[in-house]
């Protein structure tokens, strides 16, 4: 598993920004990749997924259509 930093998320939207801790390029995270305690994503209101700027984040990076995502995000 890789570790980041989330630079941007857009709850709204469902999607944001990792920059991993190695130093590589920034990983696009989606709403439905994240989980929460007990296998739940967390939310903030019904439908309002929640991925707090500045939180330290472990992830699976993986390749679609071409770019590095994350999957299996968990909050440290």
């Amino acid at each position: 598993m890789a570790t980041g930093i989330v630079t941007t998320y857009h709850d709204e939207l469902g999607y944001g920004a990792i920059t991993p801790d190695d130093g590589g390029p920034e990983v696009i995270v989606y709403y439905d990749s994240v989980i929460g305690e007990g296998g739940r994503v967390p939310t903030a209101a019904p439908g309002r997924h929640v991925l707090p700027v500045g939180q330290k984040v472990s992830y699976q990076p993986a390749q679609e259509e071409g770019r590095t995502v994350a999957e299996q995000v968990r909050l440290l």
